[in-house]
């Protein structure tokens, strides 16, 4: 049983303590970092997000292109559930620091993964594209802590899903619409950022849906 989230299974999880410790640690900035998180999937999603930290610490383990194709499909499964891979990215990339501090042998690893993600979502949409949708929403966010990343958020959809990894940006904006009824500059402000972000996905020459 995950030592994590008994809900995860057998999930591969650390179990050096140290890793332990890093894979919490990690969990616990991906949830302050984006509120959504907590505001659509509660405390069962950061039993998750902990399971999750922890297994990809364990790619480390395996070989390269192993480690690779289950980034790949953990980022298209996530996607399919409404959480894009911002979250992944984010979170190799944090726990990629975390690692460096402790000196652990993993560091490597998860800068290789983190920057595949990368690389990935470069080729259908630019950074600076990325960054106006945070704008355009946090201009509208009324000082709501719950909002904060969310244009990034629909962006990262819009780039999954010119990337095949099924994310459904429609349903993801009209989600962050619906929590929020009779706000209609929030609705506004996160129907223009996915608009935006579906243009930089056409230019760039990503099939944008």
């Amino acid at each position: 049983m995950n030592p994590f989230n008994p809900e995860a299974g057998e999930t591969p999880a650390p179990s050096d303590p140290v890793d332990v410790a890093i894979a919490e640690q990690s969990a616990r900035v991906i949830w302050r970092a984006f509120p959504y998180f907590a505001w659509r999937y509660g405390e069962r999603g950061a039993r998750f997000g902990r399971s999750d930290a922890g297994y990809l610490l364990t790619l480390a383990d395996v070989g390269e292109d192993l480690a690779l194709s289950q980034i790949d499909w953990l980022a298209k499964l996530l996607a399919a559930r409404g959480m894009p891979s911002i979250l992944l990215e984010y979170q190799l990339e944090h726990l990629a620091r975390l690692t460096s501090r402790q000196q652990r042998p993993s560091e490597s690893r998860l800068r290789l993964l983190a920057a595949h993600l990368r690389r990935g979502r470069s080729t259908v949409m630019p950074v600076e594209a990325m960054t106006e949708c945070e704008q355009l929403c946090r201009a509208a966010a009324r000082g709501q802590p719950r909002r904060r990343g969310v244009g990034l958020l629909i962006a990262f959809s819009v780039a999954d899903g010119a990337l095949d990894f099924g994310a459904h940006h429609q349903a993801l904006t009209r989600w962050f619409c619906d929590t929020d009824p009779g706000d209609v500059a929030w609705a506004r402000a996160c129907a223009a950022a996915r608009d935006l972000a579906l243009a930089s996905a056409r230019s760039s020459g990503g099939p944008a849906r």
